[in-house]
Formats: structure tokens, sequence, C-alpha cells
């Protein structure tokens, strides 16, 4: 990769071949190596995928400084993947991973591998809401009664 622009117009293909139904994209560039993009990818079932990563492109690869990768049901978060270093005793230090109340370690994710995970977990929401619908049953004509 030989500049941030190249890394902006990668996570642009992302969200464009995700299956979010819109998204907001706010890209600052500082220079030619360093930028930082934040957005926002909502999905049909009302949920939300918000990031911010900051980038700085060394030997043609792009680093990420900082990133927080959210998703958001119902208002409510259900993960966030971070970097901020406030969890020194997590093997991955300082990446992790907050699940509820619970923070776990978790190795660097991708824009893309994080959209996955929140398909998935919509996937697995509409499976669930399936299960409880009953199957539409057929039924027999019946014959009028002759006399």
């Amino acid at each position: 990769m030989r500049d941030i622009i190249q890394y902006f117009d990668l996570i642009t293909a992302i969200i464009e071949h995700s299956p979010a139904v819109s998204a907001e994209l706010d890209i600052e560039q500082l220079d030619s190596k360093r930028g930082t993009v934040d957005g926002v990818l909502y999905f049909a079932d009302g949920s939300r995928l918000e990031f911010t990563e900051r980038v700085l492109i060394e030997r043609a690869r792009p680093v990420k400084r900082d990133y927080r990768y959210q998703y958001v049901k119902s208002q409510s978060p259900v993960f966030r993947y971070d970097n901020a270093p406030h969890h020194p005793q997590l093997a991955s230090f300082p990446h992790h991973k907050h699940v509820g109340r619970k923070t776990l370690d978790a190795k660097e994710p991708t824009l893309e591998e994080v959209i996955k995970e929140s398909v998935s977990l919509i996937n697995q929401a509409a499976d669930a809401s399936q299960q409880g619908v009953p199957k539409p049953r057929r039924s027999k004509k019946r014959q009028a009664p002759t006399k």
C-alpha cells in the first residue's frame, strides 16, 4: 500500500460490498501516510456497527494506532473491540473485546471480520425468531355433506 488513500479506498470497498443497508463515513487524511476513518454501518434489522480507526502506513502496510468497533442492537452495545491500554492483565494487551460486563482477550480484528461477526449475530437472531413460529399446515378439503 503506497499511501493512506489506498487504505481508505479499501475500507470504502469493504463497506460497499457489505450487507449494510446504509453507511456514514467520515475520512480525514492527515498526510500521505496518516489518517482517521469514522463510520457507522446500518443493518436491515435496525442494528448498527460503529467504528473508528486511526491508521499509519508503515512499510507499505496499514498499522492501526487506535481502533474501536462497536456493534449495537436495540440501543444497547452487544460487543466492542478496542485497543485502549486499560486492561494490562490480558494476554492480548492492549487488544481486547467487551461483551456485556466481560472483558476478553482478542486479536486485533479487521473491519471485514467485525462486519462478518455482526452479520452472524443478526442471522442467529433471525433464525431464533423463526424457531418459535409454527409452520403453515395444509388443510384437507372437506366435502360438503350430501343430502
